[in-house]
């Protein structure tokens, strides 16, 4: 009985596999705007599907959020990963600015075999804004307006521009 059962729970996982996959591009996500890009360093980005959940932790008041961006070179798209975390009094509201809550940057990088890399040391909050436009805990997600956010490790800096739905678990 017990090697009928083990075959019908791979089976089981076999198929259900199947069904789970995504056989269109329509799953990309969309900001509020209807466009799913953003502007860093003056290169306007797509939105990738594929980003880490946002979240807020009322014990250690603080949190996090990705942005995630499809990064075409030579063909190949790689996943490109900005996590910024934050410190507040309260979980993240509208018209909160993130650039207000001891912001730091820390940029990711997805390598060809699927690895993700850390590319630098944590970057630090220099000028611009990081308002909250938008808050949808029913959908797990928080709306960021990016108005020329600048964040910098003293080597080099990252500028944001532009408007990002983003994955948030409240």
């Amino acid at each position: 009985m017990k090697k009928y059962l083990f075959k019908f729970m791979v089976a089981l996982f076999a198929i259900s596999s199947f069904a789970f996959a995504s056989c269109s591009d329509d799953d990309d996500p969309t900001n509020n705007n209807g466009s799913n890009t953003i502007e860093i360093n003056g290169v306007s980005y797509n939105l990738s599907a594929f980003s880490f959940m946002g979240d807020w932790n009322e014990t250690l008041r603080k949190g996090d959020f990705t942005v995630a961006v499809d990064k075409e070179s030579n063909g190949v798209k790689n996943v490109e990963y900005y996590t910024f975390s934050y410190r507040n009094a309260t979980c993240p509201q509208v018209g909160d600015d993130f650039a207000e809550m001891d912001l730091a940057l820390t940029p990711l990088n997805e390598e060809e075999d699927g690895s993700i890399i850390d590319l630098e040391d944590s970057f630090k909050y220099i000028s611009g804004k990081a308002v909250i436009t938008n808050t949808n805990p029913s959908e797990s997600e928080i709306t960021v307006n990016f108005d020329n956010l600048r964040m910098s490790n003293g080597n080099s800096s990252y500028t944001f521009k532009g408007t990002a739905t983003l994955m948030f678990e409240y």
